[in-house]
C-alpha cells in the first residue's frame, strides 16, 4: 500500500509521476528520442556517487542494472549486474514480483530545477529470486534522489541514493531452494513448465 497520496498539481505529485513514468519509458521504449521525460541529448543518470550513465547507456542496461550498479570492490552475490542483461534483469525482477514493484514519493525538499526527494520502492515477493524462493513479505526499498529539470520538466541529471545491500538481502533471506535451482526464464516458478 502506498504511504501517501499527493493532491495533483502537488509538487510531490508532479515529481512522483515523472519518476514513474521515466521508469515506464525506460522498461517499454526502444528510442531515447521516445520518450517525453528526459531530455535525450542531455540525459545522464548515477548511482550512489558511481559514474554517470548516458542516456543510451542507461537504455542498454535497463533500470534494474542501473540501479544495481556499483563502485564498491566486487558486486553484491545476490545479483551482479554486470552479468545481467536488459532482458534478463526484468525476467529476475518480474519474477520476483508478478503483482508489480511499486514505487512512490514520501517527501520533497526542493522544487525545480532541482527536486530533491526521498521515494519508496515496494512489492510483496511471490515469485522466487536467483533461487530464493518467495517469501510472501513486503519488500521495501527507500533512497533520495536529486533530479535536475529543464523548463519542459525533462529531466537532465538523475541521481539516486539507497543502499542495495538492504533491498537485494530481503529478497534473500529464504534460503535458497534446491527445487528452484538458478533463474530461467519461463520456467522457474510454473511447476507445468519445470
Amino acid at each position: 500500500m502506498p504511504c501517501m497520496e499527493w493532491a495533483k498539481g502537488s509538487l510531490e505529485r508532479v515529481a512522483q509521476d515523472l519518476v514513474k513514468t521515466w521508469e515506464m519509458e525506460l522498461s517499454h521504449k526502444t528510442k531515447l528520442e521516445d520518450f517525453k521525460t528526459i531530455h535525450p541529448q542531455k540525459f545522464r543518470f548515477s548511482v550512489n556517487g558511481g559514474p554517470w550513465l548516458t542516456g543510451e547507456e542507461t537504455l542498454k542496461v535497463g533500470s534494474y542494472n542501473a540501479l544495481l550498479q556499483t563502485t564498491l570492490e566486487g558486486e553484491h552475490e545476490a545479483y551482479k549486474a554486470s552479468q545481467e542483461t536488459f532482458e534478463s534483469s526484468h525476467d529476475v525482477f518480474r519474477s520476483a514480483f508478478p503483482g508489480g514493484f511499486a514505487w512512490e514519493v514520501l517527501e520533497v525538499y526542493s522544487g525545480p530545477p532541482t527536486v530533491a526527494f526521498k521515494w519508496r520502492h515496494w512489492g510483496v515477493m511471490e515469485g522466487p529470486f536467483k533461487g530464493h524462493p518467495p517469501s510472501h513479505a513486503t519488500i521495501n526499498s527507500f533512497g533520495t534522489c536529486i533530479a535536475k529539470v529543464d523548463d519542459k520538466l525533462q529531466i537532465t541529471d538523475l541521481e539516486v541514493y539507497y543502499d542495495p545491500t538492504q533491498f537485494l538481502g530481503q529478497l534473500t533471506e529464504t534460503p535458497k531452494d534446491r527445487d528452484y535451482g538458478e533463474y530461467k526464464p519461463g520456467v522457474v516458478g510454473c511447476p507445468f513448465m519445470q
